[in-house]
């Protein structure tokens, strides 16, 4: 194939988003702020909710599948029916369209794909089945990790659309409670053996070694922990916990006005967690970045998205 992934992904979904999202400069506290929105015209939401279609095939989809149906079956000649395949074989019915998650994780994805460099996919979680169940993983809506000259970054994400209320107060409770040893050691040993980056290879296969001499030799929690911790500061990993707030305010009565009007939403999301100290005590470095996007209307995008999934046989 002469394409490669990312010349894909730049060509279908990284030229839209540019378009349609505008994204402003960051802002850097005890936390990192990165403000995006949408345009102030009238369709905005619609190129929203066909720019979140358009990317549910690279969401719902590794690289190496992307690159083997594209090659087999020229997939990506038409987003709308691959992304029709990806809801039909890939993603969980999610039949309320107020509590379908998928419009924040879809959006999170495009964030992390198509605005941060080198960005690679560890898991496609609608691959894989959550723990001792037959439902799609739970915990963190994204997996990624980027690499560079000093090491590995794990970007372990959480995405909330709806209204603001909600959005500052479940990313604040995930931060308390899916960051700790234990849940971050789980999900890491459970997805050791499902991770799709070929340059993470060496790493995991250090991690799935440890599973086995943690049974063989009877480790305790701790010390199974440990020596998890010990190969992450070999590699030099660092994390990365991206948090999308995709939530309804209608600040788009004027263009003029918008760029003031995000500045004052990332203030006030920050008035709100720059008080809050979340207990993440994982023995890495790690980060707490912001993905802030006020939406005229999230409801009408989940419309949007519901009406497409009915068109799926």
């Amino acid at each position: 194939m002469n394409k490669t992934y990312q010349d894909l992904y730049n060509s279908m979904i990284t030229t839209k988003a540019i378009k349609y999202i505008l994204k402003y400069n960051p802002e850097r506290k005890k936390y990192s702020y990165r403000p995006y929105s949408h345009q102030a015209v009238e369709n905005a939401l619609d190129d929203i909710s066909n720019l979140i279609i358009d990317d549910t095939i690279f969401y719902a989809f590794t690289k190496d599948e992307i690159l083997e149906m594209e090659e087999d079956l020229h997939i990506l000649e038409d987003l709308r029916n691959a992304a029709k395949y990806a809801f039909s074989e890939r993603l969980p019915e999610r039949i309320k369209p107020n509590s379908d998650g998928i419009v924040g994780e879809i959006l999170l994805d495009i964030f992390i794909q198509a605005y941060e460099k080198d960005s690679d996919k560890l898991v496609a979680r609608a691959k894989h089945t959550e723990m001792n169940s037959k439902k799609e993983i739970t915990g963190y809506d994204a997996l990624y990790f980027t690499k560079n000259n000093d090491g590995i970054n794990l970007w372990l994400g959480q995405a909330k659309a709806g209204s603001k209320q909600y959005c500052q107060g479940d990313i604040a409770k995930d931060l308390k409670t899916k960051y700790t040893k234990e849940y971050f050691s789980d999900t890491c040993y459970y997805i050791k053996d499902k991770g799709d980056c070929n340059e993470l290879k060496d790493l995991l296969k250090r991690i799935n070694r440890l599973c086995f001499n943690a049974q063989k030799d009877g480790y305790t929690s701790d010390m199974k922990y440990d020596k998890f911790l010990e190969i992450l500061k070999e590699y030099n990993v660092a994390l990365k916990i991206p948090c999308l707030l995709a939530y309804t305010k209608d600040i788009y009565c004027s263009k003029e006005k918008l760029g003031a009007l995000i500045k004052k939403e990332v203030s006030s999301i920050a008035k709100y967690f720059e008080n809050k100290n979340f207990s993440i005590n994982l023995g890495i470095p790690y980060e707490i970045l912001f993905y802030l996007m006020p939406i005229k209307d999230v409801s009408y995008i989940r419309q949007r998205i519901s009406d497409f999934r009915k068109e799926v046989i």
